[in-house]
C-alpha cells in the first residue's frame, strides 16, 4: 500500500484531521478532499459561492455537532489558514499541493507537482531576482509599508517602483508552485494559472487567494485552448476570491483562453508550436 509523504510538518495535521472527515462522513479521502478545496474557495468568495458551499457541506453534516465531518473540515481550514500565516516573503508554503500529492493523487497520472527549490530556481532563471529595494524612498503618490512583523506580505512603495506591473501566465499550473515563486521575486504582478484538472485550479485559487495575490485561474486544457471556469483571486471589497465570466477578464486574459480554433481553420503546426512557447 502506497504511503503517504509530505515535505511540510503542518501537512501532516491537515491529513489527520482529512482522515477524520473522511471517516465521519462515511466517503473517501479523495471525495473529501474535493469537499474541502471546494468549500475553501466558497469560504473566500465573501458568500457569492454560498449555493455551492450549501450543497457540498450537505455530505458532511450527520452526526452531533462537534464530532461531524463539517466540523474537521472547518478545523482543516483554521489549520491551513495558520500554516500559511507562518509564510515569509522568500517562501511561501504549498501546503494543500502537498497534502494533494502525498495523501490523494500519489502521483496519478504522472501527476507529480514540482519541487518548490526547483520553482524558484525556474523562477529566477526566467524573471530575474528579486529586485534590490534597499535605501529606495518612496515617492508622494505612494503609501508607506506596513510593519513587516505585521504582515510580510505588506506592499512597499520600493516593491512597487522596483519594476513594471507584468503579468505571469503557467499553463498548466498545477497547485500554482510556480507562480507563488513568481510572486516571491514581485508580488505586485499578476497571476495566471490555467490546468485541466479542477482540483488543481482551486488548489491554485487558494494559494493565491490566501495570499492576496491578484490573478486570475482558469480550469480549462490549454492546449485545446478550452475555458470552463475562470476565478479572479485578490480583495475586492467583498472577498478573496469570486467566478467571473471570460468577458470581463483583460483583453491578453481572454486571448489566451479563446476558444478552440478548431471551429475555424486546420490548425497551423509551426503557429501552434511559436503561440504554446510564447504562452510558456
Amino acid at each position: 500500500m502506497t504511503k503517504e509523504f509530505f515535505h511540510y510538518p503542518e501537512t501532516t495535521k491537515l491529513f489527520d484531521l482529512l482522515e477524520e472527515a473522511s471517516h465521519r462522513s462515511g466517503v473517501s479521502r479523495g471525495r473529501a478532499s474535493e469537499d474541502f478545496l471546494t468549500m475553501s474557495v466558497c469560504s473566500l468568495s465573501g458568500q457569492r459561492m454560498e449555493e455551492l458551499y450549501l450543497q457540498t457541506v450537505a455530505k458532511h453534516t450527520d452526526g452531533k455537532p462537534g464530532k461531524r465531518g463539517c466540523d474537521s473540515i472547518a478545523r482543516m481550514f483554521g489549520e491551513l489558514v495558520a500554516a500559511m500565516e507562518q509564510d515569509t516573503r522568500d517562501e511561501m508554503k504549498d501546503i494543500v499541493g502537498d497534502l494533494f500529492e502525498g495523501a490523494v493523487s500519489y502521483g496519478e497520472h504522472q501527476q507529480y507537482m514540482t519541487p518548490m527549490p526547483v520553482c524558484q530556481m525556474m523562477a529566477r532563471l526566467t524573471l530575474g531576482d528579486p529586485p534590490e529595494t534597499a535605501g529606495v524612498e518612496p515617492t508622494a503618490d505612494c503609501q508607506k509599508p506596513q510593519d513587516p512583523a505585521d504582515n510580510p506580505f505588506a506592499p512597499t512603495a520600493a516593491d512597487a517602483m522596483a519594476s513594471p506591473k507584468k503579468r505571469v501566465h503557467d499553463p498548466c499550473c498545477g497547485s500554482g508552485r510556480m507562480l507563488l515563486a513568481a510572486a516571491q521575486i514581485n508580488r505586485h504582478w499578476e497571476f495566471v494559472g490555467q490546468d485541466v484538472d479542477l482540483r488543481c485550479v482551486r488548489m491554485t485559487a487558494l494559494n493565491l487567494a490566501f495570499r492576496n495575490l491578484y490573478g486570475y485561474v482558469i480550469w480549462g486544457n490549454t492546449l485545446a485552448m478550452e475555458q470552463k471556469l475562470v476565478y479572479r483571486t485578490g480583495f475586492d471589497g467583498i472577498g478573496f476570491l469570486r467566478e467571473v465570466a471570460l468577458e470581463s477578464c483583460p483583453a491578453p486574459v481572454q486571448h489566451e483562453v479563446a476558444s478552440s480554433p478548431v471551429e475555424t481553420a486546420p490548425i497551423d503546426d509551426e503557429a501552434a508550436s511559436k503561440q504554446q512557447l510564447r504562452l510558456f
